[in-house]
């Protein structure tokens, strides 16, 4: 994109007729058919928001959960050695019938609990080809002290975090926690699963990242709800392609 960028600045700054802004304001890579596409508005006007449950047995579906479904739990320990992967829950839809796009913002609403004061929640969307090939999407995270929402900034499918004081978290006991995830545009074709991998820090060696983030210093359970009083899903920006 960087012929994009610097047709904008040659544009504002030195007064070159680029005619970027004779083009449709939002122009997006759609990963998966690596097709470039204009848009006139963010998110889609024909985004059809769509909530996936998470389910017993890491099963990522549109029906919500039953009475009779438990939790799921991992335990994160600090400071891992290098190349072991955190411990995590993965939760993944069945393979898609046909071309799924999820093109916008997404977000997490994750009931749970913590053995611990504090912790960090990190999130990971994955397109799972047939041959389980993982191609990541995007990225989320929440520090659980700062799950506060300013409820005048949030929209569903973009919690907006104030980030001005934190919130005592009490063990054992269930919050929401609704997490921003990074917006994207994929096109899961049919055939692919769509993953959610739930965790408690990531690493320098994971996923080749430059940076990452503190993890809290104590080893601390994580435990995930979906039952229908706590009920966890993902808010996907679904667009049709008919």
């Amino acid at each position: 994109n960087h012929d994009i960028v610097l047709r904008w600045y040659d544009h504002w700054l030195k007064g070159i007729d680029t005619g970027i802004m004779d083009e449709p304001p939002i122009k997006i890579l759609v990963q998966g058919i690596n097709e470039w596409r204009y848009e006139q508005e963010w998110p889609l006007a024909r985004t059809k928001w769509t909530k996936l449950y998470l389910r017993q047995d890491g099963l990522l579906a549109e029906t919500p959960p039953t009475w009779n479904e438990g939790t799921d739990s991992f335990v994160n320990v600090p400071w891992p050695k290098p190349g072991d992967k955190a411990p995590s829950v993965k939760y993944v839809t069945e393979p898609f019938a046909k071309d799924v796009e999820v093109t916008g913002p997404i977000a997490l609403y994750l009931n749970a609990s913590l053995t611990t004061e504090d912790a960090n929640w990190m999130v990971d969307i994955k397109d799972i080809a047939p041959d389980g090939s993982e191609t990541m999407i995007s990225k989320g995270w929440l520090k659980a002290s700062h799950r506060e929402l300013d409820e005048n900034k949030s929209e569903p499918y973009k919690p907006y975090h104030p980030h001005t004081r934190g919130l005592p978290v009490v063990p054992n006991r269930i919050y929401e926690y609704a997490v921003d995830i990074r917006d994207t545009s994929n096109v899961f074709k049919a055939g692919h699963r769509l993953q959610l991998v739930i965790k408690g820090q990531d690493a320098p060696w994971d996923d080749f990242m430059i940076w990452f983030h503190a993890s809290n210093m104590k080893e601390t359970r994580h435990t995930i709800y979906h039952t229908p009083e706590y009920a966890s899903y993902l808010l996907l920006p679904v667009i049709p392609r008919e």
